[in-house]
């Protein structure tokens, strides 16, 4: 068990630093070197570009924190039942029922919207493309938010949204 000494200044010192020493006789080193205080600037932030791949990459693939967070959150979310009604009761079967379970031919309900949720929590931005057939909506697919832009109508107001890859 270490002891605890009490300083002259009347706090406890765990190392005795300040504990009265007996006196003794002046060491003198062998080397030339002489006392050194050396002090180092941590230099300027350095921030991520606000575009979404450098955001994704440093705050969802390179922190297990925010991944995390956001894969919970998206994964809830996702797994929220849809309803459909007809004014007064709730319907069990309906052609958005339907969409919504399968929503294209490659991804279930809960796969289309978790991606969803998870756009939307990454970058603050999602986006669904609905694909018509005869004026109705038979595929839905998430776009990713990154390669999306807003074209500017002639009041200044989004006209359209353009999406390249």
């Amino acid at each position: 068990m270490a002891r605890t000494q009490r300083s002259g200044l009347g706090r406890l010192d765990p190392f005795g630093l300040f504990a009265k020493r007996p006196a003794t006789a002046a060491e003198t080193k062998a080397s030339a070197a002489r006392p050194l205080i050396a002090l180092h600037g941590t230099g300027a932030a350095a921030w991520t570009p606000r575009d979404y791949a450098s955001l994704a990459r440093e705050g969802y693939q390179k922190n297990v924190i925010a991944y995390r967070c956001i894969r919970m959150v998206a994964e809830a979310a996702a797994s929220t039942p849809f309803a459909v009604s007809d004014g007064g009761g709730r319907l069990e079967t309906h052609p958005v029922i339907d969409l919504l379970r399968k929503p294209n031919g490659e991804q279930s309900g809960p796969e289309v919207f978790e991606a969803f949720y998870g756009f939307l929590l990454a970058a603050g931005n999602a986006y669904l493309e609905a694909v018509r057939l005869d004026a109705d909506v038979r595929e839905i697919y998430v776009l990713r938010p990154d390669r999306m832009k807003v074209r500017p109508g002639a009041s200044g107001w989004p006209d359209a949204y353009e999406y390249a890859v």
